[in-house]
């Protein structure tokens, strides 16, 4: 066991690492872009990129945690890894051409990509670093040092390139570029590594192979897809109701909340296989420690919360400069707001994490969809009315409903929260 015991340590520690430097880099990055484009550009800047991650979605596919789990299994079988490593790819590159062909039609008939069609095919190039680094692959096999080192490596190189290249507020399309090579050499890195350890030779596997990997891995791309959807979709809706200058300062905003909402992914990777292994051996057990979690996820999420409230003047202040001393009020207002939603989220994640530990993923699907149709609904009328604070607010909304509805759907397999 002892073995065992350092790898998931080790584990732990690269993705704890991996996850601070996701976290970090935009807390890097973003200052510097928006005191060179300005807020108007880093928001076309945001709406483009934030539509490539939706791609970026497609051509990963779940591979995460479907290719992850074969590889896992096909420990010590070769063969049945070569045949894992080239149907995942062949599904990928399939994704990817797909994805750069909807692109293409989307940059050449919508009018509104249309006048930023050479920012848009330039922001698709980021794509193939994802078609081309087998993360799934160092996942399943347990080494996910490897994952992290080529992440520091693509993070770096994207914030030297960034700082060289991006001098003036035209410079949009070098952003993406610097963005894309960063991405690009990290694909390349990992696969590099990856014939290294395999000597992969490609081969087309049977049809009904490719044909039961896809199936398999599109349940968990509906997940993931519409996970993001009731929220990141906002941005898109608040550019036909307001200026540039107001969807730029929600993209500040925004960004802000999800660079500290995310810190909660780090006590869900930590705890979901410890609540796993409770749910099946003690129910009394899991449910003592899902309320230790919940209490300690509360006080440390309030914390920040109101730490966010009164910092928010302080925080827009550092990342948009000084010089932009007139343009940043409005920007702290929807920070504030956004506090409320920054309270809220951390159980958004972690009761779809029990509902998963619970075998209810297609409750988790239901809730995921009433949230996307509710915030359709509210995300329209209120940045009609209110604009960005509009929207600030749906976005705490949204939060607490579905918030909500993972706890009501928890506690109708297990009782764990008083609603």
């Amino acid at each position: 066991m002892l073995p065992d015991k350092k790898r998931i340590a080790a584990n732990f520690m690269s993705l704890s690492f991996q996850q601070g430097i996701i976290i970090i880099f935009p807390l890097l990055i973003f200052p510097y872009l928006i005191r060179v484009l300005g807020l108007g550009g880093f928001g076309v800047f945001t709406l483009i990129q934030t539509g490539i991650m939706y791609f970026d979605l497609l051509i990963a596919f779940g591979f995460s945690l479907t290719a992850t789990q074969r590889i896992a299994k096909a420990q010590g079988n070769t063969d049945e890894q070569k045949k894992i490593i080239s149907a995942v790819y062949i599904i990928k590159l399939l994704l990817f051409t797909a994805s750069f062909v909807a692109i293409l039609v989307g940059a050449i008939f919508i009018p509104y990509l249309q006048q930023h069609i050479v920012l848009v095919l330039l922001a698709a190039l980021y794509l193939l670093g994802n078609l081309l680094f087998p993360d799934w692959y160092f996942s399943g096999i347990q080494q996910m040092k490897n994952c992290t080192l080529v992440t520091v490596i693509s993070k770096l190189l994207s914030f030297i390139l960034v700082i060289v290249l991006v001098k003036q507020p035209n410079d949009i399309d070098k952003t993406f570029v610097a963005l894309a090579a960063g991405n690009v050499v990290a694909g390349l890195t990992g696969l590099a590594m990856l014939y290294r350890k395999t000597g992969i030779d490609f081969k087309i596997p049977a049809r009904e192979y490719l044909a039961a990997l896809f199936k398999e891995s599109s349940y968990v791309f509906t997940s993931v897809m519409l996970a993001p959807f009731y929220s990141s979709v906002n941005i898109f809706i608040l550019q036909f109701f307001a200026s540039p200058l107001i969807v730029g300062s929600y993209s500040v905003a925004q960004k802000i909340f999800g660079a500290a909402s995310m810190l909660i992914s780090v006590v869900n990777n930590t705890f979901f296989p410890h609540l796993s292994q409770l749910y099946a051996s003690s129910l009394t057990a899991y449910q003592k420690s899902v309320h230790k979690l919940l209490a300690m996820i509360a006080t440390v999420f309030f914390i920040m919360a109101i730490l966010q409230y009164f910092l928010a003047p302080f925080i827009i202040r550092i990342l948009a400069g000084k010089n932009a001393a007139e343009d940043i009020s409005y920007a702290i207002i929807l920070l504030r707001i956004m506090s409320v939603a920054l309270f809220f989220a951390p159980f958004v994640s972690f009761f779809f994490q029990q509902m998963i530990i619970q075998g209810q993923q297609q409750a988790s699907v239901k809730n995921i969809v009433i949230a996307i149709v509710v915030n359709l609904i509210t995300a329209v009328a209120l940045a009609y009315y209110y604009s960005g604070i509009g929207m600030a607010v749906n976005l705490c909304l949204v939060m607490l409903l579905i918030g909500c509805l993972n706890a009501r759907s928890v506690n109708e397999k297990l009782k764990l929260v008083s609603l």
